[in-house]
C-alpha cells in the first residue's frame, strides 16, 4: 500500500513493492531546501530506514532539478543574515543526521538525478550508494560564489569519488561537473534520457529489492568500513561479516538455488 508523509508538502514519500521513493517537491524553486523541506525530508529518510517493508530507497526531484541546494532566501532575517551559529547548528543538527542515515542505513540508496544537484543538494546525491543521471544532470559546489566553504560532508564524499584535484577545482572555481564528466569519473553510474529515468531506476530498484537483504547490508557495511581502514582491517571485517552471513538463512537458500540451477 502506498504511503505519504504529508499531502501537498515539500517532500513526497511513497512505498511500493519494497521500494521507498523520496521526492523533493518544490519544482517552482528547483527543489531548494528550506526549513520545512529539511523537517519533512528527515522524517521521510527516517521512515524509509525503519520500515522493514522498504528494501531499497530512491531519492529524486520534481521538475527540472534534483535539488538546487539550500534555500538562500531563508538565510536572510529582516535586513541581515542569520548568525554563524545558526548556520552551523542547522548543519550539525539537521543536515548531518540525514546524510549519515543515508550513508549508513542497511539498504541500498539510489539517487535518480533528474537534473542539477547543487550545494547541499549535491551532498544528498553523493551520500547515496548509486547515482543514475540524465544528460541534463550536473553537480555544482557553488559555495565559493557566495563566500562560503564546502559543507554537507562534500569535503569527504567528493574527493573519494573524483580525487582531490577535481574536487579542489570544483570547490575553488564554482564550476559544474557535467553529466558526461561525472560518468567518466565514476560519480554517476550511468546516464539515461530524462524520459526513461524513472523506468530505468524502477527496474534497478526492483532488482535490488529482490536480492538478499542482509547480504546487501553487509556489502554496504564492508565498503563504509574499508574507506577508513587498512587492507588488513578490511580483510578482518570481511571475515566477521562473512561468518554471520554463512550462518544465515539467506546463505542456505542461496546455496540451494545454486545447486538446483547446476542440476538443471
Amino acid at each position: 500500500m502506498a504511503t505519504e508523509v504529508e499531502p501537498h508538502t515539500h517532500i513526497e514519500f511513497h512505498t511500493h513493492d519494497g521500494v521507498g521513493l523520496i521526492r523533493f517537491n518544490r519544482p517552482e524553486k528547483m527543489n531548494a531546501i528550506g526549513a520545512l523541506t529539511r523537517r519533512q525530508l528527515g522524517d521521510a529518510i527516517k521512515q524509509a530506514e525503519r520500515d522493514d517493508a522498504v528494501r531499497v530507497v530512491v531519492l529524486t526531484g520534481s521538475g527540472r532539478a534534483f535539488s538546487s541546494g539550500a534555500d538562500v532566501t531563508e538565510m536572510v532575517q529582516g535586513a541581515g543574515m542569520r548568525t554563524p551559529e545558526d548556520v552551523g547548528n542547522v548543519l550539525r543538527n539537521e543536515y548531518m543526521p540525514m546524510l549519515v542515515r543515508l550513508r549508513t542505513m542497511p539498504k541500498p540508496v539510489i539517487a535518480a538525478m533528474n537534473g542539477p544537484a547543487v550545494g547541499i543538494g549535491a551532498s544528498f546525491a553523493l551520500a547515496c550508494d548509486i547515482r543514475i543521471g540524465t544528460p541534463e544532470s550536473y553537480l555544482l559546489e557553488a559555495f565559493v560564489n557566495i563566500g562560503l566553504a564546502p559543507d554537507g560532508g562534500v569535503s569527504w564524499l567528493l574527493p573519494r569519488l573524483v580525487g582531490t584535484g577535481v574536487a579542489y577545482e570544483m570547490f575553488f572555481s564554482g564550476k559544474p561537473l557535467l553529466a558526461a564528466d561525472a560518468h567518466r569519473l565514476g560519480v554517476i553510474n550511468r546516464i539515461v534520457p530524462l524520459e526513461r529515468l524513472e523506468e530505468e531506476v524502477r527496474e534497478l530498484a526492483n532488482h535490488l529489492a529482490s536480492q538478499p537483504r542482509n547480504a546487501m547490508a553487509g556489502a554496504k557495511r564492508a565498503v563504509n568500513h574499508a574507506l577508513e581502514s587498512t587492507f588488513e582491517q578490511a580483510l578482518e571485517f570481511e571475515s566477521y561479516l562473512q561468518e554471520a552471513q554463512a550462518a544465515s538463512a539467506e546463505f542456505a537458500e542461496g546455496v540451494q538455488k545454486f545447486l538446483a540451477r547446476r542440476k538443471g
